[in-house]
């Protein structure tokens, strides 16, 4: 159905039920195929091309029709249709048919055999079915022209025959009938619209004026909408529709639901259709509704304020932009006085003060008038506005910029194709931005780019507030700036559910600068990056380009097309390259009216015509450049037609647009236009902008173009028309004949249509001749709200804003509901502008705006009012302003210490749950002392942080009304220094810093006698005190002790870990002080360790543990800690099970005790105490000069037993330290290093190098503190040391693994406990063989050490012992000697020196070496082997191999001094001891002295005699000389006590060791172990 027969048939069911009746029981006959009889009669054959039919009604009323061929719904067939032009009588079937029948017959012959085949239903059938075909995407276009020429020369347009919409026969359409409503059903679509409304994907639509966009836009919205109300259960899909403009949301709004209501009908039940006919007859006399046209803002009364709150009910949303960006900025705004944040500023400003906001109007009247004259003189505001808006501050690259705007020098560096229109004027341009800026701040104004940036800064911080919608729809979209579409983008979940349309060609909305291919990159880009949280589209966005033109005919869009061409000829960067757009209908050329150069006004005859009663007509316009051009021809010929400028024109259509010296004002030279003449590529700027001017100006009329411009500035473009056949061109005369006669509703809807678009003035105009006085006053008042608006003085501007309010008020008086109170919300916004607040407030009022009048009480200071607000319309204001102004209310009257003149509550209880839930503190706290509940004062300061204060009122109140109120005074002071002062934390540094809540409540309890407190919080307060005073006070670490006494483990913890806190430097510390820090040092691991291996528990349900380890408990058995306390973690979920507790607390306090030990061993290790004596002091006796020597300086006769064990208790003491963190904390990566290290430490301990030092025998166990726990752990090191012994091929880590053998196997004789030495040295991994061939028996060097070690084989030793001088490097000197002299003292029972059977009698030898009873006899020659061994070794001390072969100490040189005496000292022992003048003579030559003279070694003859007694009183000087000055007694001379060995002293220096046998000797000489 056509909408002409629509139209026809409502007018009949309206006069004539019955016959209404019988067209459509026609109707019914054709869409079952009765094609027969009067049904089916031709009009016109097929010789004149597509059948068109007529069917008879009545003997005077014919139905037309054709039958056509359509898409079926899904756009998968075409299907014939029966297509109903309208219902005639039978004089009006006339010459209309013949040139519709031609005109479709252009589409071509598939098309014509469709529409005339027929299927019948059956055999021999009359009934015909509709045939079925292959959809065809062809759109049909034409040149003919529907201007029909009567016989007379009169003219007829056809046009609206093409232009009528076709609907299909439905229930929903029968039912509109019956109910007499309009109806919008959805009409039938192109092939290109359905591939638009069902592409599944996101698209891009693209299309100049007119070619359906919008249409395809409401139909995919219309599709989604009914299919979410055929399927139940599903989720209301949330659809989105936005656009700059709100007349254009208006009427999208009201298309789509119209659609909506008028599919609806098709379920209406006949009582509901009768109800609509009566209401629908009601309405009929109502006039359009006129509102703010211009209000983006508020657009859509009653919307949410706030994003967040829009529910499922509100969708489908169609809004303005502005009142989009508005919604989301209340959201994202952060209510805070103390919030200075520039963007949050502006976020106020938009919700709050939209005059601040500066628009295109606004910134031409107040801002261009201060910019830089220079840009005028070429430029105009509006192209410097686009720059500004559209690429220093909205563009891409803007958004990317940190500030979000470009910088001079990235702005001088744009591509100037890309951004063509300042290119040679960018830094003057810049200038002019930085001006502008800089007067923006002044006056606080914001700008669309300011608003969008700070939304977008808002949402990067905090997420979208509010459900994201599931489809967008952008109309216009080139209408916006880059960073809207940012902004856009954000708001739907749905990456394929956006929908972009728009036209680049119509770019000349001010701020908008950009194409859709750059639109296109920065969305694919912004989704990649995922910005925002934008998800990117699965399936590639689909681009669809709609280039057939259904609002103009041919005539007039050729010649827009030609601009389009010539715009992507020369500049392709500034706008869409798509295919030709074609118009559906032909139509008449352009005329171009050539005047005459000479008029000082051009075209004043052509225009004087018009005058009087003579002026052109309701859809006549004509179109100039600017005001100042509409203002001379208004001065010169009066009000003689609807004038607007472009910009203004822009959304508009007319019948006739007059284009007025469009050419002339341009600001473009006579050469750049002479260049598109030329077609020569040159960057002519001003000219591309011009071109969509023209473009724009052009496509504002439907039917006729008058082009009027007699400059030399035409010529090139008339020219370049008039070779492309485009126009018509004609001499100017008089306007008369184009004259259009209007009636009073054409007038009328002609000003309604001008209203809506902004155009007040000229909508005056048209109210004035339509005889409409109301309208004709709303206009004039929205007419004085826009001088006003662009009033720059501040008194003219306060006077125009009253006028405006005066005449919005009497129109409110003349009108009735919904628009009475748009009036008074209009009035009060200009009394609010002109700063009248309770005027403003009165009429926000009146406008049932609660919220306006809110916003100007509080201005006027009329709180008073505010309170009145709240009591007498309750009802009507939503909760959320209800708790705004009730908030308002109870600041101002909580401030000032006033009640307000009506209670705001009810009751005191639930004043002070107000206060409480809105953070009103201080009233709170007012309200409470008011009526003395100072307790709860006193936790209210407390909630809030004031503890110090709470602390105080407590204090005050205890004193007067309750003795408990000191208690909860200490409690909460510990309470806050315990939650500052936790486990682990700076405890000294937090006390003593004056602003710390910890030192203010310490010092506000402090004269609070410790004797009426409890003993528990007594301890806890000397504490704390001791702890300000000095954390490593004696006093903390007896605390820590009493602490443990009481049984108070966590606190013991806390104290004993503050002490420890800041370790002492232990560098030249005395050793009994070392060995008094490691007493207490161990004590507090020991505890730790303690509470790690759960030996001691510390449950969370412990207050003291929760405590010290700031544990919170919760309601529900769970457990939270502290944010930044011991137990924190910052990145885990904050809530604990008892058992998660422990688990946790245990993890953090192994890793804990683990680093608080190794911090300590790292002290220890560089303390004096622990190292060897100064190897210069020793042989010196003189003090050290270097000033970072690191080994002790004690003089060589203070060198005795004492400080030897007091040096072995400390390493042990150290060990035992690590030990028990070991045991707890396990094995790590770098364990078994230090384990190997302090081994090595305590070896050389019990080993000195210096041999003055002390040896094994001085050991005494009673000076080791807790000796048996010590020597156990020594022991399971050692055990575990030898497990990881292993050689490695490198021969400096063999030696490294055989003086480890050597060490271990001499800790433990020295130390005792069960070691199976030999057996771990046997293993295969640990065998080190012999070079030598043939080896030895075992041939494995490690065994060979260890049993000359522990089975005390010198044959074995003496094997082990030539393989380290003979192969070694990198050896420890001091261990070699160590194994020298082992193997040495296995050699005393061979000696014989007596000549007696008693082995031992009179050998004088330190005591090291008798420790054991049962050393071997071994034959003379492994004592020769030996001694071999040492004279190879002594020349090695001698020559300087002994540096390149031995690993040693600083300083070296006295260190090899020291082994060397060493050496000398034991080879003068044996020397003196042995009676073979052989190895006398050896040892004597090894030595250096000159050797006895003999022949037979085995001689003892009395001259052989002679000369070993003189070599052995030359080694017993050499042996006394050396242990001169020492305190040490290490030699003895042995004595048998049977009578007969009768023997002299030797000296008086060396005692007299007296024995029964060599088991008597050992237990005199070795101390047992006590355990």
């Amino acid at each position: 159905m056509s909408s002409s027969a629509t139209k026809d048939l409502f007018k009949w069911r309206r006069d004539d039920a019955k016959m209404a009746e019988c067209v459509l029981k026609k109707i019914r006959q054709l869409s079952r195929g009765q094609f027969s009889g009067n049904n089916y009669k031709m009009l016109h054959g097929q010789s004149h091309g597509i059948p068109i039919y007529q069917a008879e009604v009545l003997s005077n009323l014919r139905l037309v029709y054709q039958i056509d061929c359509t898409l079926d719904d899904d756009g998968q067939a075409e299907r014939q249709a029966v297509k109903v032009y309208g219902i005639y009588s039978h004089k009006q079937l006339g010459h209309i048919w013949p040139w519709l029948s031609k005109f479709l017959n252009g589409r071509g012959e598939v098309y014509r055999q469709r529409c005339m085949v027929r299927e019948p239903a059956g055999p021999g059938s009359a009934v015909y079915r509709p045939a079925t075909f292959p959809p065809t995407l062809d759109e049909f276009t034409t040149d003919e022209s529907p201007i029909f020429v009567h016989e007379d020369g009169s003219n007829e347009d056809f046009s609206w025959l093409m232009s009528n919409k076709y609907v299909k026969l439905s229930t929903a359409y029968l039912n509109g009938l019956i109910a007499e409503q309009k109806l919008e059903l959805p009409f039938q679509l192109t092939a290109k619209e359905w591939q638009i409304v069902q592409c599944p994907t996101s698209c891009y639509v693209i299309g100049r004026s007119g070619t359906g966009k919008t249409t395809a836009m409401v139909y995919k919205m219309l599709g989604i909408q009914r299919a979410w109300e055929q399927a139940s259960g599903t989720r209301k899909p949330r659809q989105l529709f936005v656009t700059r403009f709100p007349v254009l949301a208006a009427k999208v709004e009201e298309f789509f639901t119209s659609s909506v209501e008028s599919l609806a009908l098709a379920g209406c039940t006949q009582d509901e259709l009768r109800n609509l006919r009566s209401r629908n007859r009601n309405a009929e006399d109502e006039e359009p509704r006129m509102t703010d046209p211009l209000n983006a803002l508020n657009y859509r009364v009653g919307t949410p304020q706030k994003y967040s709150d829009l529910s499922d009910h509100d969708f489908p949303l169609f809004i303005t932009f502005d009142q989009l960006a508005r919604m989301i900025a209340v959201d994202s705004h952060i209510d805070d006085p103390n919030c200075y944040d520039r963007n949050n500023f502006i976020l106020a400003k938009v919700i709050n003060d939209e005059s601040s906001f500066i628009t295109y109007d606004i910134f031409t009247a107040n801002y261009w008038p201060r910019l830089c004259s220079t840009l005028a003189q070429y430029f105009g505001p509006w192209l410097v506005f686009s720059e500004f808006m559209g690429v220093i501050k909205g563009s891409e690259q803007a958004f990317r910029s940190p500030t979000g705007i470009l910088d001079r020098q990235t702005y001088a560096k744009l591509s100037a194709r890309t951004y063509p229109v300042f290119a040679e004027d960018r830094h003057a341009l810049y200038s002019a931005f930085e001006s502008y800026s800089k007067l923006k701040r002044e006056r606080g104004g914001y700008d669309m780019a300011d608003r969008t940036y700070a939304i977008l800064k808002a949402l990067s911080r905090n997420p979208l507030k509010g459900q994201p919608v599931d489809h967008l729809y952008v109309d216009e979209v080139q209408d916006n700036l880059i960073i809207d579409i940012m902004l856009l983008r954000t708001l739907c979940n749905n990456a394929d559910g956006l929908f972009w349309a728009g036209d680049t060609a119509q770019t000349i909305s001010a701020g908008s600068s950009f194409r859709f291919a750059d639109l296109k990159s920065f969305i694919h880009r912004a989704e990649a990056e995922g910005r925002e949280g934008i998800q990117k589209c699965c399936k590639k966005p689909e681009l669809f380009e709609l280039a057939i033109n259904y609002r103009s005919h041919g005539g007039i869009v050729n010649c827009a097309q030609s601009i389009v061409k010539l715009i992507t000829d020369f500049w392709p960067e500034s706008i869409d390259i798509l295919r030709p757009e074609c118009a559906m209908l032909g139509g008449p050329k352009p005329v171009f009216f050539v005047g005459s150069e000479d008029e000082s006004l051009p075209y004043e005859p052509f225009l004087s015509g018009l005058g009087g009663s003579r002026e052109l007509g309701a859809e006549q316009c004509i179109i100039v450049r600017d005001s100042v051009v509409r203002k001379q021809i208004r001065e010169r010929f009066g009000d003689i037609a609807v004038i607007l400028t472009l910009q203004e024109s822009k959304g508009l259509e007319f019948d006739d647009v007059f284009l007025y010296n469009f050419f002339e004002d341009s600001a473009a030279p006579l050469s750049q236009w002479r260049v598109l003449l030329m077609a020569f590529n040159i960057q002519a700027t001003t000219s591309s902008l011009d071109l969509k001017n023209l473009y724009v100006g052009i496509t504002r009329a439907r039917k006729k173009l008058y082009l009027l411009d007699n400059s030399q500035k035409s010529e090139p473009m008339r020219q370049l028309w008039s070779n492309e056949g485009l126009i018509e061109v004609a001499p100017s005369t008089d306007i008369c004949r184009y004259i259009g006669e209007s009636s009073p509703e054409q007038w009328a809807a002609s000003g309604y249509k001008l209203f809506n678009a902004g155009q007040f003035q000229e909508a005056i105009r048209c109210f004035e001749r339509a005889d409409l006085p109301r309208q004709l006053r709303i206009a004039q008042a929205y007419q004085l709200r826009q001088m006003a608006t662009l009033t720059v003085q501040a008194t003219e501007r306060q006077r125009a804003f009253l006028a405006a309010a005066e005449a919005f008020v009497r129109c409110a008086g003349e009108a009735l509901g919904a628009q009475r109170t748009s009036f008074y919300g209009d009035a009060a916004k200009c009394y609010a502008s002109a700063d009248n607040y309770l005027n403003a407030a009165k009429f926000y009022i009146d406008a049932n705006d609660f919220a306006g009048a809110v916003g100007q009480y509080r201005k006027a200071g009329r709180f008073d009012k505010l309170v009145q607000i709240l009591a007498r319309h309750s009802e009507d204001i939503t909760a959320s302003l209800k708790n705004e102004v009730l908030y308002i209310c109870v600041v101002h009257y909580s401030r000032d210490g006033l009640r307000p003149p009506l209670p705001l509550f009810s009751s005191t209880d639930e004043e002070l749950t107000y206060l409480k839930d809105k953070g009103l503190h201080k009233a709170r706290i007012d309200l409470l002392e008011s009526h003395g509940r100072f307790r709860d004062v006193a936790e209210v300061q407390l909630s809030l942080g004031r503890l110090y204060d709470a602390i105080q009122t407590l204090l005050r109140v205890e004193v007067r009304e309750s003795p408990g109120a000191m208690q909860r005074a200490v409690d909460i002071a510990l309470d806050t220094v315990w939650r500052a002062c936790s486990f682990n934390m700076p405890v000294r540094d937090i006390l003593r810093n004056r602003e710390s809540d910890a030192h203010k409540v310490l010092n506000c309890i402090k004269d609070i006698p410790l004797g009426r407190m409890n003993v528990s919080d007594s301890r806890q307060i000397r504490f704390f005190r001791a702890v300000e005073q000095s954390p490593s006070a004696e006093a903390i670490y007896r605390l820590g002790e009493e602490f443990s006494d009481w049984g108070e483990d966590a606190m013991a913890l806390m104290a004993f870990d503050v002490f420890f806190s800041q370790l002492p430097t232990l560098h030249s510390v005395h050793p009994a002080q070392v060995d008094n820090f490691l007493r207490r040092f161990e004590r507090y691991v020991c505890l730790l360790a303690s509470v790690v291996s759960h030996e001691i528990p510390l449950p969370p349900a412990d207050p003291h543990v929760r405590k010290v380890f700031g544990i919170v408990p919760s309601a529900d058995h769970h457990y939270t800690t502290t944010e930044g306390t011991f137990l924190h973690r910052r990145f885990a979920q904050n809530r604990y099970l008892s058992a998660d507790i422990d688990l946790l607390l245990n993890t953090q306090l192994k890793a804990h005790l683990r680093e608080k030990v190794l911090e300590e061993n790292d002290i220890i290790c560089v303390a004096r105490a622990f190292s060897s004596q100064c190897t210069y002091v020793v042989l010196h006796d003189q003090h050290c000069h270097k000033k970072d020597c690191g080994h002790q300086h004690w003089q060589r006769s203070s060198l005795n037993a004492t400080l030897y064990n007091a040096k072995i208790n400390l390493h042990l003491q150290q060990i035992h330290i690590l030990d028990s963190m070991f045991s707890v904390v396990g094995e790590y990566k770098d364990w078994h290093s230090r384990m190997t290290s302090w081994l090595h430490r305590l070896y050389e301990a019990i080993y000195c190098p210096i041999y003055i030092e002390g040896s094994v025998p001085d050991l005494n166990w009673n000076a080791i503190r807790n000796a048996a726990s010590c020597v156990g752990a020594v022991r399971e090191w050692i055990q575990k040391a030898i497990e990881y012994l292993e050689p490695i091929d490198d021969l400096t880590d063999v030696m490294d693994y055989l003086m480890n053998v050597i060490r271990v196997t001499c800790l433990h004789t020295a130390l005792g406990g069960q070691c199976e030495l030999r057996e771990y040295v046997s293993r295969e991994s640990c065998r080190m063989p012999y070079d030598e061939q043939p080896a030895p028996k075992d041939n494995n060097v490690s065994v060979d050490i260890v049993a000359s070690l522990v089975d005390f084989d010198p044959t074995s030793g003496v094997l082990a012992l030539h393989f380290l001088l003979q192969n070694g490097i990198g050896m420890d000197l001091s261990v070699v000697c160590d194994f020298a002299e082992e193997i040495c003292s296995t050699l005393v029972s061979s000696l014989r020196p007596s000549g007696d059977l008693c082995p031992l009698h009179d050998l004088l030898v330190p005591r090291r070496w008798i420790m054991n009873s049962d050393k071997p006899v071994v034959g003379r020659d492994i004592v020769h082997s030996f001694l071999f061994c040492l004279r190879l070794l002594m020349n090695i001390l001698r020559s300087g191999r002994v540096y390149a072969l031995f690993a040693l100490p600083q300083p070296r040189v006295s260190f090899v001094d020291i082994i060397l005496a060493r050496m000398c000292r034991m080879l003068c022992i044996l020397g003196y001891n042995v009676r073979d003048i052989g190895l006398s003579k050896t040892i004597a030559e090894t030595l250096l002295l000159p050797p006895p003279e003999v022949g037979d070694k085995r001689d003892l003859s009395l001259q052989n005699l002679r000369q070993l007694a003189n070599l052995r009183r030359q080694y017993l000087d050499t042996i006394l000389a050396l242990e001169s000055g020492s305190a040490s007694k290490d030699l003895v001379h042995l004595v048998h006590k049977n009578s007969r060995y009768l023997t002299r002293r030797i000296s008086p220096r060396i005692p007299q060791l007296f024995f029964v046998d060599a088991e008597d000797l050992s237990r005199q000489v070795k101390r047992p172990l006590p355990f």
